[in-house]
């Protein structure tokens, strides 16, 4: 072993410090960092549109083999597909994939734009609440 280092290591974000992170708060990293021109590979390790399919499958999997739950996660699916429209038996990753012309990082943010936009819908921020 040369003790040598393929990927770079970052902290954690700071608002992760001390509290449980759900999948959709993985998701909006991805985008972010994607959004920052670090790309795809950033967040799942490769760069293609299957390699977040993957990691979310590996999220989901381990979560449920610890006796967890992503209630959001299973919300937001629920959205995706009831409200939206978007969930096709084939795989988002698929369609997605096909609507943007084969490219991956566009597929991705796709599906990764429908996530943000379903948390800003969910999660209330201290100046959406209004006054107490």
């Amino acid at each position: 072993m040369t003790g040598k280092r393929i990927v770079k290591e970052e902290p954690i974000p700071e608002e992760w410090r001390g509290r449980r992170v759900g999948l959709m708060d993985a998701l909006l990293y991805a985008r972010k960092q994607i959004l920052m021109k670090r790309g795809l590979w950033f967040a799942t390790g490769f760069d293609t549109v299957e390699s977040l399919f993957s990691f979310i499958l590996g999220w989901a999997s381990n979560t449920q083999f610890n006796g967890g739950q992503e209630q959001e996660w299973e919300e937001f699916l629920e959205w995706l597909d009831e409200v939206k429209h978007e969930l096709p038996l084939e795989g988002w990753h698929v369609k997605y994939l096909r609507d943007c012309d084969g490219d991956h990082e566009r597929a991705a943010l796709k599906f990764l734009d429908f996530a943000a936009e379903f948390v800003a819908l969910r999660r209330k921020t201290p100046d959406s609440q209004g006054p107490e």
